[in-house]
C-alpha cells in the first residue's frame, strides 16, 4: 500500500470517527473504519477492564463477529491481543499458527482461520485502554511494517476519540444523576410538614438541611385530634438515596400508625416491627416520638436510641436534657420494647429536638459544635420557636464557616 495515500485515508477517516460522542456508535464506526484502513478480512476492538485485568470484545468486524463479541474475554498476556495489552507494544504476526503467543481457542470456537494478524495498543493519557486487531489482509498474504505503523497511527486517533466519548458520557450521566437527585430532593422535602399551613395549638419550628442532595434525617408533625399532636424526629443510618428512601418509608408508616397507637411506646414497637420485616441492607433509624396535648400542657414520649429532648425552662431560662428511658434504634430486632416517658412542662417552656448533625457539626479546625454551644443559643428568651431555630442555625453558620457540612442537620423547637 502507498504510505502517503494511506495517511491521507487515515486523516480523512479521522473526521468520521470524531463524528459521534455516543460510545457504542463510536466503537462501531472505529471498527468499520479500521477495516477500510487496513483492507482486512476481519477486525476487532477490545477495551481493557482494569478491575478484572481482562480485555473485553466490544466490537468485532467480519462474519464471525457476533460470536466473538458475545463469548470472549481475554486475560492480559493471553494470545496476541493479551500480549500487546500487557506489553504496550504493537505486534505483527504473519504466521500465527507457529507463534507461541497465538491463542487458537478463538479460531476453534468460531471456525475462523487467522492467517495474518496485526495488533496495536490503544494509548490514551499515558495508559492503555484497549487494543485494535486486524486479521487476514485482502488481496495479499501478509501485513507489512508500513501497515503496522499506519494501524498504530489510526489506533492512537481512535483511542483519543474513545476517551472523549467516555468523558462526554460521564458528564451526561452526572447531569442526569444531578437532575434525578434534584427531583428526589423535591419529593423528599414534600414529605416534611408545612408548618405554616398547620394549625396544631402549639408553636413549632422545624428545619432540615441535608449534607447531600437528599437527607436521612427527618421530622414530622401529625395532628391526632383537636388537642393532641404527634411530633417526631429521626436520623437514618447512612446518607444519600438509600437513607432518604428509608426516611420516606418511616414517615409513611408512622403517619398510618399514629392514629391507631395513641401510646408513643406502642407506636414505636409496631413501627419497629414493620421496618424489621421489610428493611434491607442493615439500615436502621433512631427516632424520638412525642404526643403533645396542647390543652392539658402535657407531653408523653418514647425514644428509639435518639438524643434526649432538651428543655428550656421558661422561668429560670436554663436548658437541660430531659431524663428518660430509651430503647434500641428501629429496624434492628423484631419485638423490641420501648418505654413510655412523661415530660413535665408548663406554659412557655420550649422543647428542642435535634439530630447529631447539629452537635457534631465541625469547624475548619475539626472541632465539634457540641451541646454547650447549642444551649448558649437558647440562653435568652425568644419570642417564638422560629426565633430559637434562627439563632441556632446562625450560631452553626458562624461556627462552621469555611468547613464542609459532613452530616444532615435537623432541628425542631416546640414552645408549649
Amino acid at each position: 500500500m502507498d504510505t502517503v495515500e494511506n495517511l491521507k485515508r487515515v486523516l480523512a477517516l479521522n473526521s468520521k470517527i470524531n463524528s459521534t460522542l455516543d460510545i457504542d456508535e463510536l466503537l462501531g464506526v472505529i471498527m468499520t473504519t479500521a477495516g477500510e484502513v487496513m483492507r482486512a478480512e476481519a477486525a476487532s476492538l477490545m477495551l481493557l477492564d482494569e478491575e478484572a485485568k481482562e480485555l473485553v470484545f466490544r466490537v468485532a468486524l467480519g462474519e464471525k463477529s457476533s460470536e466473538l463479541k458475545e463469548k470472549f474475554r481475554v486475560k492480559l498476556g493471553e494470545g496476541i491481543a493479551g500480549w500487546v495489552a500487557q506489553s504496550g507494544e504493537p505486534l505483527m504476526v504473519n504466521d500465527p499458527q507457529t507463534d507461541q503467543r497465538f491463542a487458537g481457542r478463538f479460531d476453534n470456537a468460531t471456525g475462523f482461520q487467522s492467517k495474518a494478524i496485526i495488533c496495536v495498543p490503544m494509548h490514551a493519557k499515558d495508559k492503555i485502554i484497549g487494543i485494535l486487531e486486524a486479521l487476514n489482509p485482502v488481496g495479499r498474504t501478509v501485513f507489512s511494517n508500513e501497515d503496522l505503523a499506519l494501524f498504530q497511527t489510526f489506533a492512537d486517533q481512535a483511542a483519543i476519540s474513545v476517551e472523549n466519548a467516555r468523558l462526554h458520557q460521564a458528564l451526561v450521566n452526572q447531569e442526569i444523576a444531578a437532575r434525578e437527585l434534584k427531583i428526589a430532593r423535591e419529593i423528599q422535602q414534600s414529605f416534611l410538614p408545612d408548618l405554616k399551613a398547620l394549625s396544631v395549638g402549639v408553636d413549632i419550628a422545624g428545619r432540615n438541611i441535608p449534607a447531600r442532595e437528599v437527607s436521612g434525617d427527618f421530622y414530622d408533625i401529625i395532628r391526632l385530634d383537636e388537642s393532641r399532636i404527634g411530633i417526631m424526629i429521626g436520623d437514618v443510618s447512612g446518607k444519600g438515596v438509600p437513607a432518604s428512601l428509608y426516611m420516606v418509608r418511616a414517615i409513611s408508616d408512622s403517619r398510618f400508625l399514629a392514629p391507631l397507637f395513641p401510646n408513643p411506646a406502642e407506636l414505636l414497637k409496631e413501627l419497629n416491627n414493620r421496618l424489621v420485616r421489610d428493611s434491607r441492607f442493615g439500615i436502621f433509624t433512631t427516632l424520638l416520638y412525642l404526643v403533645v396535648n396542647a390543652k392539658e400542657k402535657s407531653v408523653q414520649y418514647a425514644s428509639a436510641g435518639h438524643h434526649p429532648i432538651m428543655q428550656r425552662d421558661a422561668g429560670s431560662g436554663i436548658t437541660a436534657p430531659v431524663a428518660g428511658a430509651s430503647g434500641m434504634p428501629l429496624g434492628l430486632f423484631e419485638n423490641a420494647e420501648y418505654a413510655l416517658n412523661v415530660c413535665k412542662v408548663k406554659a412557655g417552656d420550649t422543647l428542642f429536638l435535634y439530630t447529631d448533625g447539629i452537635t457534631e457539626a465541625r469547624n475548619a479546625a475539626g472541632q465539634e459544635f457540641e451541646l454547650h454551644r447549642m444551649k448558649q443559643a437558647f440562653a435568652a428568651a425568644a419570642g417564638n420557636s422560629q426565633e430559637y431555630a434562627a439563632r441556632l442555625f446562625h450560631a452553626l453558620e458562624e461556627f462552621t464557616k469555611g468547613a464542609e457540612q459532613h452530616d444532615d442537620m435537623t432541628f425542631v423547637a416546640i414552645t408549649i
